[in-house]
Parts: structure tokens; sequence; C-alpha cells
């Protein structure tokens, strides 16, 4: 009485409530497709770190909602005890959960995925992610890939690897991101100011002054929100 909601389903948003973890592991065993991956991303909101293992043979399991589900969860968790499998699974046999996989390595932040992401590079399908990956585990190995991708004629690729250029906020970025300013893209303009910013470094200030008369206002939102930052940055 009161595990099973309205449909005569099991109550999964009352068993997150409850912190009920041995329900949610019941239901992530026993329970049907729609359920067991609510289970699962219920466990990841909870965060506890008794519920690795059980998530981790999800990695494997047949059903591939629940696979990408499993690895949302525990990115969130971020326990580096799952790096191993999470990279075991940027090879699965859909991108998607490869996508997942990747994306989880990021928030985990463990520098032994470094290598796998940066293989990932090649695929257009999940690129995008594996940068923005690669940035939140603020790999400095990362960063020529970073770089060399800035010369890519995909424009959200170009996006992205700026900004995981900010996160790494590594200096010998900096003229390749300077150059960037003079995009054609608004987005990759954008970015470019952003990741300076971040950087902080007062090498970047003529050129985005430069900037300050670009024809987006949220481009020159950027720019001066970035100008900021170096200001900040470099205060005595």
């Amino acid at each position: 009485m009161g595990f099973l909601d309205k449909d005569n389903r099991p109550d999964v948003s009352k068993m997150e409530k409850d912190r009920n973890l041995n329900g949610l592991l019941k239901v992530l065993n026993d329970g049907g497709h729609d359920t067991r991956w609510e289970a699962a991303q219920a466990l990841g909101r909870l965060k506890d770190e008794r519920t690795i293992e059980p998530l981790l043979l999800l990695l494997e399991d047949h059903d591939s909602d629940l696979r990408w589900n499993a690895a949302m969860a525990l990115g969130k968790i971020g326990n580096p005890a799952a790096t191993g499998t999470l990279i075991k699974t940027l090879e699965d046999e859909l991108w998607y959960v490869q996508m997942h996989a990747a994306e989880a390595l990021g928030f985990i932040g463990d520098e032994t995925a470094v290598e796998p992401l940066i293989d990932l590079l090649k695929d257009k399908k999940i690129r995008n992610t594996a940068v923005m990956a690669l940035g939140r585990i603020k790999s400095k190995t990362a960063v020529p890939h970073l770089i060399e991708s800035l010369k890519d004629d995909d424009f959200s690729y170009r996006s992205a690897a700026e900004e995981a250029l900010g996160m790494i906020g590594d200096e010998s970025a900096l003229e390749p991101l300077i150059k960037a300013l003079d995009d054609d893209d608004i987005s990759v303009r954008r970015h470019a100011a952003g990741a300076l910013g971040k950087i902080g470094d007062k090498r970047a200030i003529p050129a985005l002054e430069r900037l300050l008369d670009d024809k987006r206002w949220y481009v020159r939102l950027q720019v001066e929100e970035a100008l900021n930052d170096i200001e900040s940055e470099n205060k005595e």
C-alpha cells in the first residue's frame, strides 16, 4: 500500500521522495519497461553510491532505453568507479547510448576517459557531446584536439570546442580563440568571446573591444561579460 500509483503501477515518484532505495532497486530489476527507466532516473537524482553496481549492470541490458538512462544516472552520481564500464559503453551499438555515456564521463571527470573521448571526435553524431565532456574534465591533453576542431565546417562543433576550451582555461588556446572572433557565424563569435573571458588573459582585450560594435546584441553582451571577467581575473 502506498507503493502503487492510480494505474496500479509502482509509484516511482513516491519511492524517490521517500528515498526508498530498496523499492527503486526492485523496480529496476522487476518492473515494466517505463517504470524501470524511471527508477534509473530517480536513482541518478538521489545520487546514492550504493546504487552504482545495479546501474552498471544496466549498461549491458538488452533495452537501449535502460542503457542510456543508467549512463545518465551514473553521471549524476559522479563516482569514478563507473568510469571503466562507461568507457566500454562508448562502443555501444547505438550512437545515442554512446552519447549519454560520453556525457556521463564528462560529469564524473576521470582523466582515464580522455583518450577514449578524443577518439569520439571522429564521429559526427557524438563529437559535440564528447567535446563538452573533455571540457568538463578540464584535460590539457585535449587542448590541441579542441584547437584543431575550431577549423571544422560545422559552426555548432566550433562553438562547442570554444566552450570546452573556456572550461579548460589553457592559454595556448588564446590566439585561435581571438582569431575565431572574426568568424562569420554569430554563435562562434559569441562562444569565442565567452571562452576568452573564462581564460582571463588580458591580451585578448583589444580583440574583444573591437567586437563591442558587433551587429548582434547578444554577441556584444557576451563581449562585455568577457571583458568584465578578464578585469576581475587581473585585479591585484
